[in-house]
């Protein structure tokens, strides 16, 4: 261009038509600021608080996952307290509702599973914590052996996650129960030496970690006097109990058996058999009972289930 020729273009006057033209591309571009400050001005403090509450919501699950309950929960308390419109504040009950059952406190744990299920109900987004839920729901009622507490719990998971590895368990779970309750009791040799009343034997429900229980088993002689005998327990029990004392004093707790087996001599009147164990792991453990003579075992068809809680 040459310099008259751009003398003129300079010169050009603004006409009224480019002004408003370009007014108006200014008038848009400034509104699309206003209205993009306008919205982060709107969600900055929702995705603050986000911010802040993963950090102690971080801290608290990274000891719940290593086990250290007890101080994971008031971290998740930290969290629901202050940021409770934060997505991490329903994390958060989760994580204090596993921690506790950790802890053994299973009851406390399922009062708050169940109050979770009434938030995670109403929010599809939730689905997949809601099958978290129940599913840690049916595996205390089974551990509990609260086969009707289980059965309605499973129905919602069946209903809402068919072919999910929850609802295959629990189908396995609630054939056996139902096979056990179509199944007596073996019936007993017709010569069988002994009186055994199953509801007289009493076997705790629950202890604690560090409890000593005490399990009552009367026996009677059903003639003359008996044979020598052992009484069978299950040999998981020892798992989580270890044996204190036995009374009377068993001719011997036999190695053989796993030390499961307590052997006394033949009786000629009745007896009260009592057997003080030491709780020391947290868990449900099985109290199966047999009788053995001279290496044959005689299955009773008597167990109990003890609940051992921290």
């Amino acid at each position: 261009m040459t310099d008259y020729a751009a003398s003129r273009a300079l010169a050009r006057p603004v006409t009224p038509s480019g002004l408003k033209s370009w007014l108006r591309g200014l008038g848009i571009t400034l509104g699309a600021l206003v209205l993009l400050n306008g919205c982060l001005f709107v969600l900055t403090p929702a995705l603050f608080r986000v911010d802040l509450a993963k950090g102690p919501y971080t801290e608290a699950n990274n000891l719940e996952l290593t086990r250290v309950y007890h101080r994971a929960i008031p971290l998740y308390e930290r969290v629901i307290e202050a940021y409770p419109d934060s997505d991490y504040a329903l994390l958060a009950r989760i994580g204090i509702a596993n921690s506790n059952v950790g802890l053994g406190k299973r009851d406390l744990a399922l009062e708050q599973y169940k109050s979770l299920l009434a938030t995670l109900e109403t929010d599809a987004a939730l689905k997949d914590k809601r099958y978290q839920v129940l599913a840690r729901m049916a595996g205390l009622y089974r551990d509990n052996a609260d086969t009707e507490g289980f059965s309605a719990v499973f129905a919602q998971l069946e209903s809402a996650y068919p072919g999910t590895e929850a609802v295959r368990d629990g189908r396995v779970y609630l054939d056996r129960v139902k096979a056990e309750s179509q199944t007596s009791a073996p019936a007993l040799p017709a010569n069988f030496p002994f009186r055994i009343d199953p509801g007289a034997i009493v076997v705790p429900k629950t202890a604690k970690v560090g409890d000593v229980i005490e399990i009552t088993i009367p026996l009677a002689p059903a003639g003359g006097k008996t044979p020598d005998f052992s009484l069978m327990t299950s040999l998981p029990l020892y798992q989580g109990f270890s044996v204190k004392q036995i009374s009377p004093n068993p001719r011997s707790v036999a190695d053989f058996w796993g030390r499961r087996a307590w052997q006394f001599a033949g009786i000629d009147k009745p007896v009260e058999i009592k057997a003080q164990l030491l709780a020391k792991k947290v868990g449900t453990y099985a109290f199966d009972l047999d009788v053995e003579m001279n290496f044959d075992i005689v299955e009773l068809g008597i167990s109990h289930s003890i609940q051992v809680e921290d």
